[in-house]
């Protein structure tokens, strides 16, 4: 794949910087005791992006966006390469290779479960339109994915699905509900109207009615082999009831993470499946029911779970020449990432080239006893960051978020399964907030659009300090994302043969021993043409510790159900995921953070930080 003969402009995203254009309305930033701060947005005011133009990168510049943990959010900056070339001792050097060019990005994006749709509409018709605007219009962060349940998901108030009249072999009964109707469509027809018609759609269930399930005692279940049609049926009665609402989707997949059922259970909707079952169902049920009432065209993703069962779901439905002309792609999510290492991605490309391979589901989930929400987490951004830049790197088209936003409980979730997001809604005060997560992904949702290229980006001293990626978009911008993840500061040169040489600072990740020590993490973003950066933080050792322990804790207890079902898994999982598993690591112990302070439920929307100095007056 060659990328288009343009005009050649760059944009650099360093990690923690934050991507921007030249002109942005400035964050409304509010502390609490989490490491930085959020952007509050109401009724009148959110911080909103200016999409960059070509002309405003004319020229031998990069733009550079910085954002710190202090609170300042996509801030500008000007970079000019030298014609001379850059010779500095202890650089990290990275060439531009754009003729090394790997796959097209499909997109970045989050899903509109009923909760999402709940705390949207729990805000005054101005401060909704501002939020989703925030994620979807050319003024926001672009999102190009929009993922919505049939039926319900524990992100729901209650469990349900769309016929639950027992032994309705027919369907006679079957409907779409007041979810539907009153909070999942009428925001999927404005996430439409404010991307003009180009966010792509796409859908799955939890699990079926419980009447056409076996359900057994420990809370496992599956679909009942005699009601293989009907299930498919049902999906093209969904499909059907969307349609007739004039909402057409991209793309969906046979079950949301079917190992929920097969293999264990965590108390809320789910039906399992193994590998050879849902080849079984897709070959002889869903693909056949979707090309005969008009749905072929439909992207139909594989296994929708975990990357610790790609090798297995891949090798054994795409090996059949049937299923695979059905499908398009793998559907992935990231939460036993830290289990299964990123070659399995590049070996699932490898074999089948021609399936893409796309995250569809990622949030931060709190371990037992710690609360769902913090607000202004760093870490967690830095979290969504490290990995969109790991799975980018190898074959990955895009990667979407859960749910668009929460209340300050992580919820409403019926299952009591509740967890964090880029926007937390604060209904009293008519409020949402935009946590570093909400950035992270903007630094690649709005400068990567659908149609960018992986390309090159080679080093030969970098030690896998400082994460990257680059990309070039239909437009001729090459894009740089990287993170600082060492414990020095760190002068980066970006080379580019048609450019020059371009020099960046990228400050370090430090652990300090004062009262509150910290980590300075910095994320950039350079667009050639531009750059971006961002400054980071500080948090006590304690807080490092909690933090730190969070998701491995949770990981323990997910992991020790696994481990108890391993003999059904031994054949699908490579040796070294067999030890990850056997190797369970040990329960944290550190103390956990504070609980942040009681929201203000109606606080001022004033600034709660003195203006930083632009990039270029800045000592």
């Amino acid at each position: 794949m060659t990328p288009p003969n343009f005009k050649l402009f760059y944009l650099i995203v360093f990690f923690f910087s934050f991507v921007s254009s030249t002109k942005t309305e400035q964050c409304i930033a509010r502390k609490y005791d989490q490491e930085s701060i959020v952007c509050v947005c109401n009724a009148t005011y959110c911080d909103l992006i200016e999409p960059t133009t070509v002309d405003q990168l004319a020229g031998n510049v990069a733009r550079h966006y910085i954002s710190t943990i202090e609170g300042r959010r996509l801030e500008p900056a000007t970079l000019h390469f030298s014609t001379e070339t850059l010779n500095i001792s202890d650089a990290i050097y990275f060439q531009v290779n754009e003729n090394a060019t790997y796959q097209q990005i499909l997109g970045f994006g989050g899903a509109m479960t009923d909760s999402a749709a709940i705390n949207i509409d729990s805000l005054s018709e101005s401060a909704q339109q501002l939020l989703l605007s925030a994620y979807y219009s050319p003024e926001g962060i672009e999102y190009s994915f929009l993922r919505t349940p049939i039926g319900s998901s524990d992100f729901s108030t209650h469990y349900y699905s769309l016929d639950d009249s027992v032994n309705d072999t027919t369907l006679e009964y079957f409907n779409l509900t007041k979810e539907d109707y009153s909070l999942k469509i009428p925001n999927i027809k404005r996430v439409q109207s404010l991307s003009s018609g180009k966010v792509k759609l796409f859908t799955t269930a939890w699990s079926a009615p419980d009447w056409m399930k076996n359900i057994q005692t420990n809370g496992l279940s599956s679909l009942k082999p005699k009601y293989y049609q009907l299930w498919a049926d049902y999906y093209i009665k969904y499909l059907d009831a969307y349609a007739a609402e004039d909402i057409h989707f991209w793309g969906l997949t046979p079950q949301n993470e079917p190992d929920h059922g097969h293999l264990y259970y965590e108390g809320f909707n789910s039906m399992g499946w193994s590998a050879d079952q849902q080849l079984d169902w897709v070959v002889a049920n869903l693909g056949p029911a979707l090309e005969k009432n008009g749905y072929s065209e439909l992207e139909l993703m594989v296994l929708d779970d975990q990357r610790v069962y790609l090798a297995n779901w891949v090798e054994t439905i795409f090996k059949n020449e049937t299923a695979k002309n059905f499908t398009s792609g793998v559907a992935i999510h990231w939460y036993l990432d830290s289990f299964s290492g990123s070659n399995h991605l590049d070996a699932a490309h490898e074999a089948f080239p021609d399936k893409f391979l796309l995250y569809t589901e990622a949030c931060i989930i709190h371990a037992y006893g710690q609360l769902p929400v913090y607000l202004g987490s760093w870490s967690r951004g830095e979290s969504y960051m490290s990995s969109i830049i790991e799975v980018t790197n190898h074959w990955v088209t895009g990667w979407v978020d859960w749910n668009l936003a929460l209340d300050l409980d992580g919820g409403p979730n019926w299952a009591k399964n509740t967890v964090d997001s880029p926007i937390i809604v604060n209904a009293t005060a008519d409020e949402f907030y935009k946590q570093p997560m909400f950035y992270a992904l903007a630094h690649f949702s709005k400068f990567v659009p659908p149609g960018s290229v992986h390309i090159g980006l080679e080093t030969e001293n970098n030690s896998n300090s400082i994460e990257n990626v680059a990309f070039f978009t239909e437009d001729g911008i090459k894009v740089i994302i990287l993170q600082n993840k060492g414990f020095i500061d760190q002068q980066v040169v970006i080379r580019d043969a048609k450019k020059g040489d371009v020099l960046v600072e990228v400050p370090a990740r430090n652990y300090n021993f004062d009262e509150r020590s910290g980590k300075r993490t910095f994320f950039t973003l350079m667009k050639y043409d531009i750059i971006q950066e961002v400054d980071e933080n500080k948090f006590t050792k304690t807080e490092i510790a909690a933090m730190e322990g969070i998701f491995a804790s949770w990981m323990v207890m997910r992991l020790a159900v696994i481990a108890n079902c391993f003999q059904h898994i031994h054949s699908v999982l490579p040796v070294n995921e067999e030890a990850a598993i056997h190797m369970l690591p040990a329960a944290a112990n550190a103390d956990e953070p504070d609980d942040p302070p009681p929201v203000d439920a109606n606080p001022q929307l004033v600034p709660s930080m003195e203006p930083q100095p632009s990039p270029s007056t800045a000592n």
